[in-house]
């Protein structure tokens, strides 16, 4: 009988990156394990059930994805110390990096990853590491680093565009500034430049709903607008861009792996953090910046297959140092 594995994570909403977690951990994992997603409600307490119902239930704890690690706030559902009394995994672990942080914070963080049971971490980019073992300190034997999971998963056939096409990823999102002039002006370049345009709703579920809403309020007449419920449709839908522009991380890791050019249309470090790493510096971009345009190339420069494949290689190794940790326990 397979260990039963509780995923922890921002999974349910419908993000097309967190979801993605979820299937490349299934495909790495789940021929030896019985992985399930652990929360059942989309609001705090995400548990319709006593959280020692799940510690019963769960033989470890897989926790990753995105930027859990947040210096202001130790969420309710990453980071509860009742997972502890399991074994516990942190894979693709980013870091939601602020100026300020509550000590407090860091004081739970600390207790969480310094706990015996808390048996590995990998972080998802050496500066999210660097700043794990600067705050938290969990220990050089079980804090590692290996690029970001997605680029382990086993992507659709790609479906490369019969035409130039700039494809263009905007999120519905609280934080949103109401001026989207520099993403237009972007658009109306790209056309100038012979280029169609095709606006990618890169979520489903619940948020798939507010980022197609975004997406027609952006779209001009003769735009094409992609929706789908299927991951595996948005991943095909991105290999058929000559360039994406992209609010959204896991757009521009996944037209990586297929060797398509990403502009970065928000300034973080997220984002600052893996254009590094695939030396592409300069499409690190803003939507709200008048200069996005500038970023748009005649002849876009694909990403080279040595650097795909190296990214693809390591993140496997990467799920390989998980199930090594895995079944050294369980």
């Amino acid at each position: 009988m397979k260990k039963k594995v509780a995923l922890i994570g921002y999974f349910g909403w419908g993000n097309f990156g967190d979801e993605l977690f979820v299937s490349t951990h299934r495909q790495w994992l789940g021929e030896t394990y019985d992985l399930f997603v652990a929360n059942d409600l989309l609001r705090a307490p995400y548990f319709s059930f006593p959280v020692e119902d799940l510690v019963d239930k769960a033989d470890a704890f897989l926790i990753g994805g995105g930027d859990l690690l947040n210096p202001v706030h130790a969420s309710t559902l990453y980071w509860k110390m009742e997972y502890l009394k399991k074994p516990v995994f942190i894979h693709g672990l980013g870091v939601d990096e602020r100026s300020f942080k509550r000590a407090k914070v860091l004081r739970h963080y600390k207790a969480f990853m310094q706990h015996p049971n808390c048996k590995l971490i990998v972080a998802r980019d050496i500066e999210s590491q660097a700043w794990i073992k600067e705050h938290i300190d969990p220990g050089d034997d079980k804090l590692m680093c290996y690029p970001d999971p997605v680029c382990a998963f086993a992507r659709p056939a790609p479906t490369p565009p019969k035409e130039k096409t700039l494809g263009v990823v905007m999120r519905e999102h609280r934080s949103l500034k109401p001026d989207m002039a520099p993403v237009k002006d972007l658009i109306a370049t790209a056309k100038g430049m012979g280029y169609r345009v095709k606006h990618l709703v890169l979520a489903n579920k619940s948020l798939g709903k507010g980022d197609l809403k975004r997406a027609r309020m952006i779209a001009e007449e003769g735009d094409e607008i992609f929706y789908s419920d299927s991951l595996e449709d948005m991943c095909q839908a991105i290999s058929s861009c000559s360039i994406l522009a992209t609010i959204k991380l896991h757009g521009m890791i996944v037209a990586t792996m297929y060797g398509v050019p990403s502009i970065a249309m928000t300034d973080s470090p997220k984002n600052r953090n893996f254009l590094r790493l695939i030396d592409r510096e300069e499409m690190q971009a803003d939507y709200s910046d008048p200069g996005l345009k500038t970023h748009l190339a005649h002849h876009p420069a694909r990403i080279h297959h040595l650097i795909r494949n190296s990214l693809h290689r390591r993140a496997v190794a990467g799920y390989d140092v998980v199930k090594q940790a895995m079944a050294a326990v369980l």
